[in-house]
């Protein structure tokens, strides 16, 4: 019984080290800074919009701005969301990037959220991963956190000269 309480404690000691050892550093690298678009699939019941548009411009320093869905993206932060020890037993993502919302999510049902989340992954060419909007995890439209997975961003193209 003692033996399974000291695995136990060490058990939790290593998730709250996964969950809290991520380097404060800037996380961006020279290949995800620029253009980023894409779409996502809105995975709650209560929305008749299936997919959302993101549009992010990532700067050398972290900062991300853009369009999500509707809304424009503001105070944006591009984080490391895990470290090694996390990237191994696989929780969490890569990154994250966390901002406030400005506007409408989805404007023809009127539906606005205070802030986003977005795990995400980068492969070196795109980033891959889901949103969540802040909110409840009840009340349908009018509440609820607005989630979409299936986020794929590839580089924007650069306009011609």
């Amino acid at each position: 019984m003692m033996i399974r309480q000291s695995l136990f404690g060490i058990l939790v000691s290593l998730l709250f080290l996964v969950s809290t050892s991520v380097a404060a550093d800037n996380a961006a690298t020279a290949a995800m800074t620029g253009e980023w678009q894409g779409q996502a699939r809105i995975i709650v019941a209560w929305s008749t919009q299936k997919h959302l548009k993101v549009q992010l411009s990532i700067a050398a320093d972290g900062r991300v701005s853009g369009k999500i869905g509707d809304a424009t993206l503001a105070n944006g932060i591009l984080e490391k969301n895990r470290g090694r020890l996390g990237r191994f037993l696989r929780i969490k993502t890569d990154y994250i990037i966390e901002g406030n919302l400005s506007g409408p999510i989805i404007v023809s049902q009127k539906i606005s959220r205070d802030s986003v989340k977005i795990p995400l992954n980068f492969d070196g060419t795109k980033f891959t991963g889901g949103l969540h909007t802040s909110g409840r995890a009840t009340g349908g439209e009018a509440r609820m956190k607005l989630s979409a997975s299936n986020l794929t961003l590839t580089r924007s193209e650069e306009p011609s000269p």
